[in-house]
């Protein structure tokens, strides 16, 4: 971008051509006003199909399978309401295998000829109807539903199916009834109960009609006898009964993968609907702070050595313009607090503490203050390098999100600054991507961080918010949500929010208003960031740390977080972390409302040192 380019993208360098927020810390969002979706993983709360279409008794097992995926890809509400449906079919089952089992008991007693069988066909059948009366009560509480306890009832079904078989004919229709299981048990959702199924009652008849063949079992004595028994035509019974038995469990298990594909074409579509939801209203956000570039009334003035030029940039606070120093031709910001805001102490010396910080750091990630003064009308100002180049919020509008090394890249050098304004004792507070620019100096690119005014100081405790939630609502930390004391490990929780955004392409928490964003901020946990675009485990983990709801459980500082990241998208993180974010993650799973989930009473805090190899690739990247 040319140095005559009047595009208010150059005027990001403004520190203060956007705003941030602030927010009454005591009035908590109420979880009423906070938008429910369909998909579990693509809402910031927490579902309102899967709470009320579902069984109370399923949602309740959320904690666990919201994190799990299906082999087809299927995840989130979908394995919720698949084991919903295959409970219910369960329980339509029952009763039919009930009035079944009844029915075969009086029937095997009715024929006045006894044949053999008529006891183990009576005992295997009024054990399966005992054992099927007895899961029926329990799997009408959906929560007690147990896929091992269900096959186990398949199991006594086929038994008690073959001992009717026997006792009225190996080669009778009877055998139809083993199909019906076999498909049931072909689409549950457990492949290793529709083979089992499917094999003991193929092999079960296969080893009755072997037996009817060599002689073993009498075929003459059954109800429906066979007085000359025919081996070609037992032989082409079977055959065309063993082929119908793996039609049937063929065409069940392609059934399942079809739904479950169903799901997934569903679910992808889901989660675009939701992905574009979130973008607009991140837009909505950008353009309710946006003001229109408008001549300014310090342009084409003498301030000092400075000519002031065009206005660049304009926000709650001040003007931003380009001006050139005296004798000099490169350029400089130059920014004006707003002529109402110049007898408010308070918005004074907010003002005037960019020059405070910046003094403090040397990094070159961060924008430079070079002079500072008042203008006429006792209008504090400040001067600043003037950057070239475009923020992240107008990248991001533009590609939507960065590529794996570019993102890397940005949470390296943001980490950077934020380490050095660590040792200053400075905590940003309002780390978004409109404070986040992409300088471009000569042939080589810099991210910087702009915009300290709203930024805390740690060592003397000073802070000119007066105890309310300061920053933007979708970058804040929950304890700064709140307006509880912030340090450091805040400006953490934002950075690893700016990461969430630039390598999926989707904020991690939205909503249609202030207080349904920092709702989702407090209490719920974004979509699983692999979810979302095609990235490692390890990154999940590291993002999951760095999301953390309680700073204890977060990385220690940002270049601890860059280090870490940079290491999990090489699938190369630490072991220790790995299990530090298994276990947060057991405990707020992805896409899951925190308020929701059982209280774990072994929470695990990670204030424990970081590991040594981590220490060293933070010392090297500070350097």
């Amino acid at each position: 971008m040319g140095a005559d380019d009047g595009d208010s993208s150059v005027a990001r360098a403004r520190a203060g051509a956007d705003e941030p927020t602030q927010v009454d810390a005591r009035a908590e969002p109420s979880p009423a006003v906070v938008s429910t979706d369909d998909e579990a993983t693509e809402t910031s709360a927490p579902s309102a199909d899967a709470s009320t279409q579902l069984p109370s008794g399923v949602t309740g097992a959320t904690g666990t399978l919201l994190t799990r995926s299906a082999p087809s890809g299927v995840t989130t509400a979908s394995p919720l309401i698949l084991r919903s449906e295959e409970q219910a079919r369960a329980v339509a089952l029952f009763r039919l295998v009930i009035a079944a089992g009844i029915a075969a008991v009086v029937a095997v007693w009715l024929p006045e000829r006894v044949s053999p069988g008529r006891w183990l066909a009576t005992v295997t059948s009024g054990f399966t109807v005992l054992v099927t009366l007895w899961l029926l009560r329990e799997f009408k509480d959906p929560a007690r539903f147990d896929p091992q306890k269900l096959l186990f009832q398949g199991l006594c079904c086929v038994g008690s199916i073959l001992a009717v078989v026997y006792y009225v004919g190996i080669f009778s229709p009877t055998i139809i009834a083993m199909y019906i299981g076999v498909y049931f048990f072909g689409v549950s959702d457990s492949t290793r109960s529709g083979w089992a199924i499917y094999l003991s009652g193929a092999l079960g008849y296969l080893a009755l009609t072997l037996g009817a063949m060599l002689g073993l079992l009498p075929t003459n004595q059954s109800v429906l006898a066979l007085s000359t028994p025919e081996l070609p035509a037992m032989l082409a019974v079977t055959l065309v009964t063993q082929v119908l038995f793996a039609a049937t469990f063929w065409m069940a298990r392609r059934s399942r993968q079809a739904t479950l594909m169903a799901f997934e074409r569903l679910e992808r579509a889901a989660r675009q609907i939701k992905k574009r939801e979130a973008l607009l209203n991140e837009a909505r956000a950008e353009l309710d702070q946006e003001r229109a570039a408008k001549e300014g009334r310090f342009s084409d003035q003498e301030l000092g050595k400075y000519s002031i030029g065009e206005l660049i940039g304009r926000g709650a606070m001040g003007e931003v313009y380009r001006a050139f120093p005296r004798g000099e031709q490169r350029a400089v910001a130059v920014k004006f607090l707003n002529a109402g805001m110049s007898d408010d102490q308070a918005a004074v010396e907010r003002f005037f503490r960019e020059v405070e910080i910046a003094s403090r750091m040397r990094s070159p990630h961060v924008v430079r203050v070079m002079d500072h003064g008042t203008a006429e009308g006792r209008v504090p100002f400040l001067v600043m390098e003037l950057l070239e180049g475009a923020d992240l919020a107008q990248i991001l509008r533009e590609k939507k999100r960065l590529g794996v090394a570019e993102a890397l890249e940005l949470v390296r050098e943001v980490a950077s600054a934020l380490g050095e304004a660590d040792e200053a004792g400075v905590v940003h507070r309002d780390l978004k991507p409109q404070n986040l620019f992409r300088a471009q100096e000569g042939s080589r690119r810099v991210w910087k961080v702009l915009d300290f005014g709203v930024s805390k100081i740690l060592e003397t405790g000073k802070d000119l918010t007066l105890g309310a939630a300061v920053g933007t609502p979708s970058y804040m930390s929950p304890e700064q949500a709140r307006g509880e004391p912030v340090d450091h490990r805040a400006d953490v929780f934002a950075l690893g929010v700016v990461a969430y955004r630039v390598l999926t392409g989707r904020p991690a928490f939205t909503g249609p208003d202030s207080p349904s964003t920092l709702y989702n901020v407090v209490h719920v946990q974004p979509a699983r960031p692999s979810d979302l675009a095609r990235l490692a485990p390890d990154v999940d983990r590291a993002l999951a740390l760095a999301l953390a709801k309680r700073k204890d459980r977060r990385f220690a500082s940002s270049l601890m977080f860059a280090t870490a990241l940079s290491e999990a998208a090489r699938g190369r993180l630490d072991e220790r972390l790995r299990r530090d974010a298994d276990l947060l993650l057991a405990e707020h799973p992805w896409g899951a409302d925190v308020l929701t989930l059982p209280k774990s009473d072994a929470a695990r805090r990670t204030s424990d040192p970081p590991p040594a190899s981590l220490r060293a690739r933070m010392r090297s990247l500070s350097k």
